[in-house]
């Protein structure tokens, strides 16, 4: 990963806390694949792999899911081949803060199907740009993150992109930052277990709202 620009100076995590999950995928083409993988932190490890085990029993597509090591840590050429990714050590564009896909705990899921779209004065950046056409959100095509945000969230990736008011990005899934950054912090066995928490607190908060009769789970995603 240092050789491919994937693990660079400065990351907040280390490769004794990583871990590779691999799982095998539906593809867009009806066929089961072998060959998914993602690195991710070593706390969240076991929730990623049930998200992807459950995304292949529901009938999910997924494009592709392959190590960032392949595109030498470009999100772009990433994201251009709809790659379904997890850890790289990168700045947030047009910031200087540090991507939670530094720490293992975000993930982008088909980025064609769910671009990142900045709407401006001059009109909305889609990035990747072929994934323009699915701008309407409210034609649910297969692959399109919407019908998986509890999913995720269920198993503790409570914040989602696609619910942000501006620099949208509905292929991303992360848990928060400052959770993030005791997860990085602590020994293995206390980071899984204080995950293992969140995760209960999470799911209490979905019971709760499907109880109000209430469609959003926007109130969950800052435990």
């Amino acid at each position: 990963m240092r050789a491919t620009k994937v693990l660079n100076p400065g990351s907040p995590v280390g490769c004794e806390r990583l871990r590779l999950v691999r799982f095998r995928y539906l593809g867009f083409d009806g066929a089961t694949h072998d060959g998914g993988e993602l690195v991710v932190l070593d706390a969240v490890a076991d929730h990623v792999l049930a998200i992807f085990v459950a995304l292949r029993s529901r009938g999910f597509p997924i494009a592709g899911a392959r190590l960032m090591n392949h595109y030498r840590g470009s999100d772009d050429a990433s994201m251009a081949a709809n790659n379904t990714s997890a850890f790289n050590v990168r700045r947030v564009e047009g910031t200087n803060s540090i991507s939670l896909h530094a720490y293992g705990v975000a993930i982008d899921l088909n980025p064609i199907q769910n671009p990142y779209v900045e709407r401006g004065a001059r009109g909305a950046t889609i990035d990747p740009p072929a994934g323009k056409s699915y701008l309407r959100r409210q034609d649910q095509r297969p692959g399109m993150a919407e019908v998986v945000v509890e999913l995720f969230a269920h198993h503790g990736f409570a914040q989602w992109g696609g619910s942000w008011p501006r620099g949208i990005d509905y292929q991303h899934f992360q848990v928060g930052r400052r959770l993030a950054g005791q997860l990085v912090s602590l020994p293995y066995p206390k980071a899984r277990a204080l995950f293992e928490q969140h995760v209960e607190r999470v799911r209490a908060c979905i019971q709760s709202v499907r109880q109000k009769g209430q469609r959003s789970l926007g109130a969950c995603a800052g435990h």
